[in-house]
C-alpha cells in the first residue's frame, strides 16, 4: 500500500489541515520530535504532465485496480507524472495541494470556478481552481510555491484545428504561423491571470512554470499496462454495478480503447499524428521498435513548442505593462532538450515513469533553489 507519509491531497479542506498541523508542530513540539520539520507549502495546477494517467480520479482506486485486476499506473503508490515524483522527493519534502486534471487547458488557470470543459470528467467531477484554493486562510498565510503546467493541450488543439495545412513540400510551407502564434499568446494571457491571483492573495509565493520536452513519437502505446484477459473479466464484472461508459472514458483518456461488449483492448495513436496523416505529411518511419518521427513532423513539433516557449518569455514584459511592476518570484524551467530518447516516452504526449523521474528531479532542484 502507499507510504503513510505521502504529504499531498486533492482536497483544499484536507490541505489546510495538513498545513495547520505542520505549523502547529513547528511551534509547539521540539525540533527533535519525529516528523517535526518545516515543509514547503506547494500548490500544483496543470494538465496531464502533472496528472497522467487520470491520477486525480483514480488515485486510491488505482491501487485496488492494480492489485486486483493488474491495471498499472493509476495508483497513488505508482509514480507516473511530474508531481508524483516531485511530491515524493525526499530533499524537497513538501506538502502538496494537487489541483491538476488530465486534459485541462490553460484557461483553467484563470477560472474562478471550474470551467467543466476540457479536463477528464470535469462535467461530473470538476476539479478545484487555483483561485478557489487561494481563498483558504492557511494557503494565503503560508503558501511558498505554485507550480503550473498548461498550454500543451491548447497548442495541440490549435494545431489540429487550423494550424497544420495540407503538405506543400516542406514543413515551413505547410502550417499557419499566425494561428500558431495566436494560440501561444492566448495561453500566456491565462498565465498572466494566475500571476495576478498570486499577487492578490499570496504575493510572496514563488511561481514555477515549464516548457514541454520536444516530443518523440512511439507506437507502443501508453505506460499503463494491462492483461487483456484481466480487463475482459474486469469490465464484465463492473458493468453489473457501474455504467460501462464510466470505465471507457477513463481508459480512453489514457489512450486505451475498449469495445462496447468489453471483448478487446487496444492502444490508440496520438491525434496530432493522425492530423499529419490526414494532411498528407510524410509518414513516420515504421520499424522493429515502433518508434520515431519523420523529420518534417519533428521540425514542426519543435516549432510548435518553441512558439509557446518564445511567448512565455514575454510574460514579464506583459505583466509590467499590465501592473506597472516588475514580475518577481517567477522561474521558467526549460526542458525542451531533455529526455530526447524513445525509452523515456510513453506516447506522443506523455513521458513514461523513467522520463518523468528525470524531469521531476529538475523541478525539485529548481524549487529548492527558488525557496532558499
Amino acid at each position: 500500500m502507499p507510504s503513510p507519509d505521502i504529504d499531498y491531497t486533492r482536497s483544499i479542506k484536507k490541505y489546510s489541515k495538513l498545513v495547520a498541523r505542520n505549523k502547529w508542530q513547528l511551534k509547539y513540539l521540539p525540533s527533535w520530535w519525529p516528523g517535526v520539520k518545516e515543509k514547503p507549502i506547494i500548490i500544483s495546477e496543470g494538465d496531464s504532465w502533472f496528472d497522467y494517467p487520470v491520477k486525480s480520479l483514480t488515485d486510491v482506486l488505482g491501487v485496488v485496480l492494480r492489485r486486483a485486476v493488474g491495471i498499472q499506473g493509476f495508483g497513488m503508490d505508482q509514480k507516473t507524472n511530474v508531481i508524483d515524483w516531485l511530491s515524493r522527493d525526499r530533499k524537497l519534502d513538501g506538502i502538496f495541494l494537487r489541483l491538476e486534471r488530465s486534459g485541462d487547458h490553460a484557461q483553467e488557470l484563470a477560472a474562478k470556478q471550474p470551467d467543466k470543459k476540457y479536463g477528464v470528467w470535469e462535467n461530473k467531477f470538476p476539479s478545484q481552481t487555483l483561485y478557489t484554493a487561494l481563498q483558504n486562510k492557511y494557503v494565503r498565510r503560508h503558501l511558498d510555491c505554485i507550480v503550473l503546467s498548461a498550454g500543451g493541450n491548447d497548442m495541440v488543439d490549435a494545431v489540429r484545428h487550423g494550424v497544420i495545412q495540407d503538405y506543400q513540400g516542406s514543413c515551413e510551407n505547410s502550417y499557419d504561423k499566425d494561428i500558431l502564434k495566436s494560440a501561444a499568446i492566448e495561453i500566456v494571457d491565462y498565465f498572466l491571470q494566475a500571476f495576478l491571483y498570486r499577487d492578490e492573495f499570496t504575493p510572496n509565493a514563488k511561481v514555477l512554470c515549464h516548457s514541454y520536452a520536444y516530443a518523440i513519437q512511439v507506437h507502443r502505446g501508453t505506460q499503463v499496462t494491462i492483461n487483456p484477459d484481466d480487463i475482459f473479466w474486469f469490465t464484465k464484472k463492473i458493468r453489473t454495478f457501474m455504467d460501462l461508459k464510466w470505465v471507457k472514458k477513463s481508459l480512453e483518456s489514457i489512450g486505451l480503447e475498449i469495445s462496447d461488449d468489453g471483448e478487446y483492448v487496444k492502444t490508440s495513436e496520438s491525434n496530432l499524428h493522425e492530423t499529419f496523416d490526414k494532411k498528407g505529411w510524410p509518414a513516420n518511419p515504421v520499424h522493429e521498435h515502433q518508434e520515431g518521427t519523420d523529420p518534417e513532423r519533428a521540425k514542426f513539433i519543435k516549432a510548435m513548442l518553441d512558439a509557446l516557449y518564445d511567448e512565455m518569455q514575454n510574460l514579464p514584459a506583459i505583466y509590467k505593462a499590465q501592473t506597472g511592476k516588475e514580475l518577481t518570484g517567477f522561474e521558467y524551467l526549460d526542458i525542451r532538450e531533455e529526455v530526447q530518447e524513445p525509452k523515456y516516452w510513453s506516447d506522443f504526449i506523455h513521458l513514461n515513469g523513467d522520463g518523468y523521474k528525470i524531469v521531476g528531479k529538475k523541478f525539485a532542484d529548481k524549487i529548492m533553489h527558488m525557496l532558499r
